[in-house]
């Protein structure tokens, strides 16, 4: 594998630490809503935990804080029905007046370099060519 190849393929998140950042505030609606979302059924509370940043511990203090009552959990929301009105079917447009269909997609791959060069190739791409156009970027 080049060694483009494994820098395209490489994802690596990075957390910018300052040091002057204090502990986060979370209110009793974003608790419960946290919460709400962390223990719906077949979600894993350890990845709702790892997207918002936080311990998984600490979900699961909230949610016994809201089962003992000592938080309140969030209400639930209101179930509305919106009226519906059945429209009479539009009247029928004859086939000369319609409008062609776009073509198909031209499977476009557009490939983002570290350097920031953007390369957009279509699926035809001579595999060599696209090798020493990346060879020649790679090195700037």
């Amino acid at each position: 594998m080049s060694s483009l190849m494994a820098i395209l393929m490489t994802y690596q998140r990075v957390e910018v630490i300052t040091g002057s950042e204090k502990r986060r505030v979370y209110s009793a609606a974003d608790k419960a809503g946290l919460v709400a979302e962390a223990f719906r059924p077949g979600v894993v509370a350890s990845e709702v935990a790892r997207r918002h940043g936080l311990n998984v511990s600490l979900l699961y203090r909230w949610r016994r804080q809201i089962e003992e009552g000592q938080a309140s959990p969030s209400p639930e929301p209101a179930v509305n029905f919106v009226p519906v009105r059945i429209a009479d079917a539009p009247p029928s447009i004859p086939n000369d007046k319609m409008a062609p269909l776009p073509p198909a997609g031209t499977g476009i791959i557009e490939i983002v370099l570290p350097s920031g060069h953007c390369l957009r190739v279509d699926r035809h791409v001579d595999a060599g060519a696209l090798r020493r156009v990346l060879a020649v970027l790679e090195r700037r």
